[in-house]
């Protein structure tokens, strides 16, 4: 082989090492987003299946960077009486009535929540002074959210069905 084939060919593997580098690069926004929208929904049927299961109320809490997944117990505390205990899903309790179960979004995925009726602007965004609540009641139904993540110029949104806590319909920009 000659000097000039050699280069042709080191030519030809940069070229497509440089392709390949591009769109594994281009797919991050991408891959981003579906772990974290795989996450909420593993998280909001997790929540659903727990309060049918359980006859307790169970809530997904947006918070800024992650989910919380926490729930109630309804019997009433010793010494109550018949008075149902629902404690406030903001509180730390640690007397074993709250089940708390978090999961944290890699990468820059943003989190913001919109409930049904609502403008389809009026989307709500977690922080660290706000943190967004989902609930699923004991029969079987949950509020009509959509959920819309972003990375970069990259989105993508998801309609929740109230009977089953999954994705019902979902819109994606990939840019």
């Amino acid at each position: 082989m000659t000097l000039l084939e050699v280069v042709i060919a080191l030519s030809l593997v940069a070229l497509i090492v440089g392709i390949g580098v591009v769109k594994y690069a281009d797919g991050a926004d991408e891959r981003a987003l579906r772990v974290a929208a795989s996450k909420i929904e593993a998280m909001a049927s997790r929540g659903h299946a727990m309060s049918i299961l359980h006859q307790k109320p169970f809530w997904l809490v947006f918070e800024e960077g992650g989910i919380a997944l926490e729930g109630a117990d309804l019997a009433p505390p010793p010494g109550d009486g018949d008075k149902p205990y629902i404690p406030d899903p903001d509180s730390d309790e640690e007397d074993g009535r709250m089940v708390k179960v978090y999961e944290r979004f890699s990468g820059e995925a943003l989190v913001a929540v919109r409930r049904w009726g609502v403008p389809e602007d009026a989307w709500v965004i977690p922080d660290e002074d706000v943190s967004v609540t989902w609930s699923f009641q004991s029969t079987g139904l949950c509020e009509p959210v959509a959920i819309r993540l972003e990375a970069g110029e990259s989105w993508v949104e998801m309609h929740m069905h109230p009977l089953t806590a999954r994705v019902e319909y979902e819109e994606m920009l990939i840019k």
